[in-house]
């Protein structure tokens, strides 16, 4: 008699065939409380009723243990047991191994027989435990480091839970399984580990099954199926090839080592294509190979690769998803807009969005837009960033640094599961663009009601699809938040703009104009500096320097070059300035222009502080020349040396050499020579004429 409860998400369900009465719905056993319909009716009306769907072969639907009424419990509970009691902790983990079932169905021996129906159903069960036993020793093993615990004992404890479940086999399967009840049980799950089913397979009936696949044959087949450049062989293919390589039709060459492999090898054995496909699909031979030949990452990640599961972040500025999307509708032939965007983790709400023809042109201007955005909502940037590669790589270095314009920054390489924006993206796609003209169905999309219909493709102009995307923000943005119970009916707008992290950090702009903002060379003059023709003030933190300050700026850039890294707001005017040397050394923040109304009718408030902050500006300089100027003493200046002329001269030319000696007294003229003098009769002429 089997089990009708089954596990599924940590909680109890019951089969759907042991509740229903419907002849070609219930199982043998079922107790036939409800028919189908009537089943389908009461898990439309209440969505706990049911724990899974079942959809496909194999994949039963469970009904919800604690969502059954007390009379159906009672009477599952007198029939089949009491779900709750302790049951061994295989049970979780035991089914019978499908695979393992073809697999012995359809083995033969080198000699061409089969195995016995006996023998097929005891390695079924073995391999099924076998199964069940890996997931509980990493279970097991994996609880215990998290506690701290030691893995000393592990394998005692697992002994004794196989040796028990044979009793649960007995009563839920009418089956016992044959492994070993000792310390040997654990080689016995090592060599299943690494051969799989042929290592359950003993020697009875003439059987050396266990030693027809070795690991160097289990190798080769893996050469054959991933190291064949450009090939991509099926097991088939696969099979052919080695016995072609066992006859001698083919030789194999490693292209490592140029070595033959050697086909007279006692490890080279004839197989059936049954092994060769048991190994192929194996997990752990599959996933290595399927990861050499794969030319779709993404899709080879969401097939092995475990995912993890992540907390939605409980404020809004935490973190932000940022990816490229194309809207789906053409504006011409084969032509979409492309959007880059960003969603709030924490809100669910976006908060930046750009578009363009190219996504290669909008990466800058979706940056600077956030920046706007963020400093418009009066909000600090956001603390973390993930986003992809390929647009992002060439800013690793700049802003997108940790500390520049985030705090911690986290870019994924062609990993779709890395930015969680994607996954809002389906219900933008399907909620709300669907419902637009022009809307079009991915091509293979698995949902009828998300295939291409009927329809002529419609082109759409690019302001209309624009326009339109915007409008599904905002009604995206407007809409209520997920998690309602933490946001007891909120919108994603009204979280973001009410549930800021209250961490976060004011925005680094000096770790981001340099490379976001625009670069105007310009220079300081009296103080000022030109910026889009406007005569600004500086200052830092979006003050006014006076004093001291001002005079540290004028000292460095007055009359100077310099480079402002400017970012404009919204309307056009500038968000923020920043004045750099030209050397690119940060000097100050460059501000308004401080004007006010020469009209005293006119004077606001908000003129009366410019006046007085332009008072104080101008003061400053001032004060800065009186108390220099006192300093200085007047002076006359004494040269002791006189420059020497040099080796070239014009002859003739001389030089006033003045002499600094001490005047000298003369002695006093003798009065005959007076009288003599004045006895002269011809006077000297003074005219230039009287010279010739």
């Amino acid at each position: 008699m089997s089990s009708p409860y089954e596990t599924y998400n940590d909680r109890i369900g019951v089969r759907l065939s042991f509740i229903v009465s419907d002849e070609d719905r219930r199982a043998d056993e079922s107790l036939q409380l409800i028919g189908y319909k009537a089943y389908l009716t009461r898990a439309l009306r209440n969505k706990s009723f049911r724990l899974k769907e079942g959809k496909g072969l194999g994949n039963e639907a469970l009904i919800y243990w604690e969502a059954m009424p007390r009379d159906w419990q009672a009477a599952f509970i007198e029939q089949f047991g009491n779900p709750k009691q302790t049951q061994n902790p295989l049970t979780e983990f035991f089914e019978i191994d499908a695979e393992a079932k073809r697999f012995f169905d359809t083995f033969r021996f080198p000699d061409q027989s089969y195995l016995k129906p006996e023998q097929i159903e005891r390695y079924t069960t073995n391999a099924s435990v076998l199964n069940a036993l890996g997931k509980l020793k990493t279970a097991r093993e994996t609880s215990r480091k998290m506690r701290g615990g030691s893995l000393k004992n592990v394998w005692a404890s697992l002994i004794r839970d196989v040796v028990a479940f044979n009793d649960t086999l007995k009563t839920k399967h009418s089956t016992r399984h044959t492994l070993p009840e000792s310390d040997k049980l654990k080689q016995k799950f090592n060599t299943y580990q690494k051969l799989s089913y042929c290592s359950l397979v003993d020697g009875r009936n003439k059987n050396q099954a266990a030693q027809v696949v070795t690991p160097e044959m289990i190798s080769l087949w893996k050469d054959i199926y991933a190291g064949q450049r450009g090939q991509k062989p099926n097991h088939l293919d696969v099979y052919r090839v080695y016995l072609q390589f066992l006859s001698g039709r083919v030789d194999i060459v490693s292209n490592e080592t140029g070595e033959l492999y050697d086909r007279e090898s006692e490890k080279f054995n004839q197989v059936s294509d049954k092994t060769v496909y048991a190994y192929q699909t194996a997990w752990e031979h599959r996933i290595v190979t399927h990861a050499l030949r794969s030319g779709d990452r993404q899709k080879f990640k969401s097939q092995y690769e475990p995912w993890h599961k992540l907390k939605q972040p409980e404020f809004a500025g935490s973190i932000i998803s940022i990816d490229d999307r194309q809207p789906p509708f053409e504006y011409a032939a084969g032509k979409r807009m492309w959007f880059y965007n960003a969603i709030d983790l924490g809100s669910e709400a976006f908060t930046c969005w750009v578009w363009g023809e190219t996504k290669e042109g909008i990466i800058l201007d979706f940056y600077r837009q956030l920046v706007r955005n963020y400093t418009a909502w009066g909000w600090n940037l956001p603390y973390e960033l993930e986003g992809e590669l390929s647009l992002n790589s060439s800013f690793k270095d700049s802003f997108l640094q940790p500390g520049a314009m985030f705090q911690a920054v986290r870019i994924e390489a062609n990993n779709a599961r890395g930015k969680r924006i994607e996954a809002y993206y389906r219900p933008l796609r399907y909620g709300l663009e669907k419902k637009r003209e022009g809307w079009l169905a991915r091509p293979f999309a698995i949902d009828e009601s998300n295939q291409a219909g009927p329809l002529v493709k419609t082109f759409i102009p690019q302001t209309d699809i624009v326009n339109g995307c915007q409008r599904d923000i905002r009604t995206w943005n407007n809409t209520l938040h997920s998690n309602q119970a933490l946001y007891p009916g909120m919108t994603r707008w009204e979280v973001a703009c009410t549930k800021q992290h209250p961490q976060l950090v004011p925005t680094n702009w000096a770790g981001i104009l340099p490379y976001l903002g625009y670069k105007e060379v310009t220079s300081m003059r009296a103080g000022r500096i030109t910026l889009q023709y406007k005569h600004r003030v500086v200052g830092f933190n979006g003050k006014v320097a006076i004093g001291e300050e001002l005079i540290g700026i004028m000292k460095r850039i007055e009359g100077q070059e310099v480079t402002v890294y400017w970012l404009d707001g919204h309307k056009g005017d500038v968000l923020k300035a920043l004045v750099y040397t030209m050397e690119g050394q940060m000097i100050c923040e460059l501000l308004g222009d401080l004007s006010y109304s020469r009209s005293t009718l006119e004077t606001t408030p908000e003129d009366e502080v410019n006046r007085a902050l332009m008072s104080a500006y101008t003061t400053t300089v001032q004060g800065y020349v009186r108390r220099e100027a006192k300093e200085i003493d007047r002076i006359t200046i004494i040269e002791n040396e006189q420059p020497s002329i040099g080796m070239f001269n014009i002859p003739g030319l001389d030089d006033y050499d003045p002499a600094y000696t001490e005047a000298e007294t003369l002695p006093n003229v003798d009065e005959d020579f007076n009288q003599q003098l004045m006895s002269v009769e011809r006077p000297f002429k003074t005219s230039t004429a009287s010279r010739f």
